[in-house]
């Protein structure tokens, strides 16, 4: 069984390092494992279950990995029939990879999680959609030491009804934004997830 924690986070665009359009009423919340042990790995475990749970096929993944990564990344795709899309984003001094993934089922899902989750656990942006909402905006946001910096980021389109599971720090559990009403609190959330999870709050 699974022993997860769910906490409900404020939600302000303006601290986020992913951006939104059309944002209404989007709820945010953070889920991780309880316990510290291979907890990159209990993550994804929990995400493919939680998805899956879902039945929300095809969802889509963005991530970006490290330049000298693509061609490795590429062949595994094509090796297993995954089916993605590989582009470059760049602002004034940096060009860098991007790869979106359409998930159509659970075996592709586990597939691409076996092969890439490790990208998010090298703290590089790595997120899914629950539709095909995503894009990259130029965004001026505040760098590691205070001052503005420019930056290329994911931005998502939360006109319809969506979720974003953006994955946390080293693959240690996610950020669920969405402005679906059945994910919206933590006692909405709780009815939707995998059979013999265990909530640890206290």
């Amino acid at each position: 069984m699974t022993k997860i924690y769910i906490t409900q986070e404020v939600f302000n665009s303006n601290e986020e390092y992913i951006l939104f359009d059309n944002v209404q009423k989007v709820s945010k919340l953070y889920i991780g494992p309880t316990e510290y042990d291979d907890y990159d790995d209990e993550t994804r475990k929990f995400l493919y279950d939680f998805i899956c749970k879902q039945a929300v096929f095809p969802v889509f993944l963005t991530f970006e990995p490290y330049n000298d990564l693509t061609e490795e990344i590429e062949y595994a795709f094509k090796k297993e029939c995954v089916q993605y899309y590989l582009r470059f984003e760049s602002t004034k001094n940096k060009s860098f990879p991007v790869f979106n993934v359409i998930i159509n089922n659970a075996h592709s899902l586990k597939l691409t999680l076996e092969e890439t989750f490790w990208i998010a656990s090298s703290n590089q942006f790595y997120a899914f959609s629950f539709s095909d909402n995503i894009s990259y905006k130029l965004a001026i946001k505040k760098g590691v030491f205070g001052g503005k910096k420019s930056y290329m980021l994911p931005c998502f389109n939360m006109k319809d009804t969506t979720t974003v599971i953006k994955l946390w720090y080293d693959g240690q559990g996610f950020n669920l934004y969405t402005n679906d009403n059945r994910y919206s609190t933590i006692e909405m959330l709780t009815n939707h997830l995998p059979h013999g999870t265990i909530i640890e709050n206290n």
